[in-house]
């Protein structure tokens, strides 16, 4: 599997459950069989072999399917998320539930498939923002996954494959399991949540949104 994963660790000092998800593939291509093979492994490893099973987010009155949630770790196909018609909330209601993202079978994107572009698009900006760990199997790397010559997607999805490419990082990785490590604290547990009221302004991600329209 070596050839489709790209693998990273943690040091030795530290949390060694921490160190063995570090370890875990966060970005195979091609979309092959072993490549689903890794990202099966990389789930039972994220989910510690917990039971897996579909669930529903409320959005604004409307029902978000997850087909497969276990614990923090959500996992869907690529049509889950970028064919059908969601949009910044439902992204960032995710976001706000998971603090791990799997997609399996991410294509290559050409002229043809625009909205499903801008919705990959938004859906990553909206991960990055919020700091999710993303494991994802794709056609191609980064780089080649959109291949369209014109419009302004064209220029977008340049940011989005170098996003893609930080969130392989070491320096990322070793971020979000500190993160994820002080949010499952007890004292992280019993803080209180902070009021929607008082948040300040909408995230990076939602003022692209609302710039568009």
């Amino acid at each position: 599997l070596e050839r489709h994963a790209q693998v990273l660790s943690l040091d030795a000092d530290k949390d060694y459950r921490l160190e063995k998800l570090a370890r875990t593939p966060v970005y195979v291509t091609p979309t092959d069989a072993a490549a689903d093979e890794a990202m099966d492994a990389a789930w039972q490893t994220m989910t510690r072999g917990a039971p897996t099973a579909e669930t529903l987010l409320a959005v604004k009155g409307r029902q978000l399917a997850v087909p497969r949630a276990a614990g923090d770790a959500a996992r869907f196909s690529f049509a889950d998320l970028c064919e059908k018609p969601l949009g910044a909330r439902d992204y960032l209601a995710l976001a706000d539930r998971f603090s791990t993202i799997f997609i399996d079978h991410i294509p290559v994107l050409g002229e043809g498939r625009r909205n499903e572009a801008k919705r990959f698009i938004l859906l990553v900006d909206t991960l990055y923002d919020h700091h999710i760990r993303l494991v994802v199997s794709a056609e191609a790397p980064p780089q080649q996954l959109y291949v369209a010559k014109r419009g302004v997607e064209v220029f977008e999805f340049e940011r989005t494959a170098s996003r893609l490419i930080e969130m392989q990082s070491r320096d990322w990785l070793e971020d979000w399991a500190e993160r994820r490590k002080a949010k499952t604290t007890p004292e992280a547990r019993q803080a209180p949540a902070t009021p929607p009221s008082s948040q300040g302004g909408a995230t990076q991600s939602e003022a692209r949104t609302l710039g568009r329209r």
